[in-house]
């Protein structure tokens, strides 16, 4: 625009020069056309707010020798589908401003926000011959728990003149589970013993113990080979198996209140890292843990010795979301029914109404020791419990100083 008035002004001669610098970068960034292929070393999770290193093998299949490469992670795309995006509201349950419903800016950025899953830092490739293979180490940062999707590797470099990038993309999907981030918690001194399991033969082989042994019969189909008498079926040559008395053992559940509020994801997400942190804490106390939430539907998943450890329970955590559609009295009811073979309970609640409160005296009217943990933030005004209605408060921001605490 300034150079218009050529004889008035030299500016076009600048524009002409660096349009051509530019037109000329463009097209060889066009050449670049680099023929490799990746692989990588992924692991199998990762934590939330953790970086996540791993090791990318490029193999350069081309005949020409690949210099001066850059490798990136792409992540999959985050853009949200048209009817999320439609039916997205205001933080909070406000009406958005009138700009946003004009143009859907700021609800775009919001949701872009939420669904990306982490960012992925660039690395430079060693020069690679023809045939020649090299080895690149990239890190992910997860931002949120779930699952990360990784779409390609990019491959770039600068043209001659450092005007422009030239990048080719080598289609490579995969995915990794970033688990919850977890809370150094001390060992908690939990209370209640060990409790009579119908028909927890099984459990009790590994967890348990079995009080004592009661009788010698024969074998029916569907006994484990474990309760074979092997001595017996030497002497008898028929298949004899041991019977014992009732099984006892340390039974726990831990309850997530999924149950959420307007606006409160924020919450939602630390309740998570403190079930997650609980469920680290109790499997390394040698008992059974029984986790419960409501989902679609009522969730129970049982982790400990014998039956899988906290990576599993990590892994279900991983994926869990909030509840909108079913009422709080579906998680009271699964605790409730369960109260027969826990020896003590964790709940782990997102708000402080009647309904808690009466999870919480139902649970104490039928003599499960409990332990009760509001996380909530400081800022929203929610109620907060009384002294003596014994619940410890977890403010957001300052999770791990509550935790340190107990």
């Amino acid at each position: 625009m300034l150079g218009v008035d050529t004889h008035s002004s030299v500016a076009y001669q600048a524009f002409t020069f660096l349009l051509a610098a530019v037109l000329l970068s463009l097209m060889a960034a066009k050449s670049f056309s680099p023929r490799l292929t990746v692989s990588r070393a992924l692991p199998r999770f990762g934590t939330a707010g953790e970086p996540l290193p791993y090791i990318v093998l490029v193999r350069n299949t081309g005949a020409a020798a690949l210099r001066d490469i850059i490798l990136t992670e792409r992540l999959a795309d985050p853009a949200p589908p048209y009817e999320e995006f439609r039916l997205a509201g205001s933080p909070g349950g406000a009406a958005p401003h009138w700009m946003d419903r004009l143009t859907g800016g700021d609800r775009w950025r919001r949701l872009i926000s939420a669904r990306t899953a982490g960012s992925a830092a660039s690395a430079a490739l060693p020069d690679l011959p023809p045939g020649g293979s090299g080895e690149v180490s990239l890190t992910l940062l997860p931002s949120r728990r779930g699952v990360i999707r990784l779409q390609a590797v990019s491959a770039s470099r600068p043209d001659p003149l450092g005007l422009a990038r030239a990048e080719r993309l080598a289609e490579s999907p995969a995915s990794i589970i970033v688990l919850p981030r977890r809370y150094p918690v001390p060992r908690l001194s939990l209370p209640g013993g060990r409790k009579y399991q119908q028909g927890g033969v099984a459990l009790a082989s590994s967890v348990g113990e079995s009080m004592e042994f009661s009788t010698l019969r024969d074998y029916k189909p569907g006994d484990p080979p474990r309760r074979i008498h092997w001595k017996s079926f030497a002497r008898t040559g028929k298949l004899i198996v041991k019977e014992n008395h009732d099984e006892y053992f340390v039974r726990h559940a831990l309850a997530l209140d999924t149950f959420t509020v307007p606006g409160g994801n924020a919450v939602f997400e630390e309740a998570v890292s403190v079930t997650a942190s609980f469920a680290c804490t109790v499997l390394t106390q040698e008992s059974l843990l029984d986790l419960l939430f409501v989902g679609a539907e009522a969730y129970r998943f049982t982790a400990g010795r014998g039956l899988g450890g906290a990576e599993r329970m990590l892994e279900i955590l991983a994926a869990v979301q909030p509840c909108a559609d079913k009422p709080f009295e579906e998680l009271s009811r699964s605790v409730a029914l369960r109260h027969r073979l826990v020896s003590g309970c964790i709940l782990v609640l997102l708000a402080w109404d009647e309904e808690r409160r009466a999870l919480v005296r139902r649970l104490r009217s039928l003599g499960v020791p409990l332990q009760t943990f509001l996380v909530l933030d400081p800022s929203s005004g929610s109620a907060l419990p009384g002294p003596d209605e014994g619940v410890r408060v977890l403010e957001t921001g300052r999770i791990a100083e509550g935790l340190a605490n107990l």
